[in-house]
């Protein structure tokens, strides 16, 4: 695998190259070879945004962004959205987010990130033309068809405006997955301990992840999944439409889920769920 990262010609007098961390295994190779292959005038401009999802989140996601920004000397900035995290939007709105409506990216991705950026052309205080800013996302073809379409650099005209240019990017669109994971080895940076037995670092609960992860991260965070299934009776709607969280649950209480691909096996002293009496089945 190349360590060089092929960065286009178009990008390469930009303004500001925001480069959004997860944390998670893609996140952290696009780092990796982002800061092994930019040019000091390139990394100069570079911060690192993390996108904090709070409660939503698995525990030292944000101390570990901020670690792997630190290791290659780069600033780092944390967001939130302002106005609540996720349950509050399922509460507000009254359902959970499905493949058709993922407000949970819009609310607490797409529009802080956005935030940020107007925050960061006022800071490059550039004049006589909109300030060119490259925003870098570890989204990869193989992991979804959409994904899969999606260019590889494309202007964001909705984050655009009369003072700003906003070019997104995917550098590490085209690497398979054991590409990614031979470049966070290459980094030298543990991964996040969930890689030990889920093969996705998203929300502990996400609605888009499969049966049997969505069965192992309840096990992994059952107060989350308490949490979780309470605004589920709250709001008299499932989690999912085909699996509430009360299933989920039960599931996790009395089911193996099978093998959910992993960095390495499951370790020893993965807590489980206490029995939930009164669980509403969807």
């Amino acid at each position: 695998m190349s360590t060089t990262l092929h960065i286009p010609p178009q990008l390469r007098d930009a303004d500001a190259y925001v480069l959004n961390n997860s944390a998670g295994k893609d996140s952290s190779a696009m780092l990796h070879l982002w800061a092994t292959s930019a040019t000091d005038e390139m990394l100069e401009r570079t911060t690192v945004l993390h996108l904090d999802l709070g409660s939503a989140e698995w525990e030292g996601v944000p101390a570990l962004a901020a670690e792997q920004a630190a290791a290659y000397g780069l600033p780092f900035e944390v967001r939130r959205r302002e106005r609540g995290g996720l349950l509050d939007l399922v509460r507000a709105r009254g359902r959970w987010p499905g493949p058709g409506t993922p407000f949970c990216r819009s609310y607490l991705k797409r529009d802080v990130a956005r935030k940020y950026y107007t925050e960061l052309t006022t800071r490059l205080g550039v004049t006589g033309r909109p300030a060119h800013i490259v925003t870098a996302l570890g989204l990869r073809a193989t992991e979804s068809t959409v994904r899969a379409r999606r260019p590889a650099v494309a202007t964001d005209r909705a984050a655009s405006s009369g003072r700003r240019q906003i070019t997104t990017w995917l550098p590490v669109h085209q690497l398979s997955t054991d590409a990614v994971w031979k470049t966070v080895r290459a980094s030298g940076i543990p991964p996040h301990p969930v890689y030990r037995q889920l093969d996705r670092l998203s929300c502990k609960l996400c609605p888009f992840a499969g049966r049997n992860a969505l069965i192992t991260a309840a096990r992994m965070a059952p107060d989350t999944a308490l949490d979780y299934a309470l605004v589920e009776d709250e709001i008299g709607q499932p989690f999912r439409r085909d699996l509430s969280m009360a299933r989920i649950i039960e599931a996790a209480e009395r089911e193996d889920p099978g093998p959910v691909r992993a960095l390495r096996p499951c370790g020893a002293g993965v807590r489980t769920l206490p029995h939930r009496t009164g669980a509403c089945a969807a």
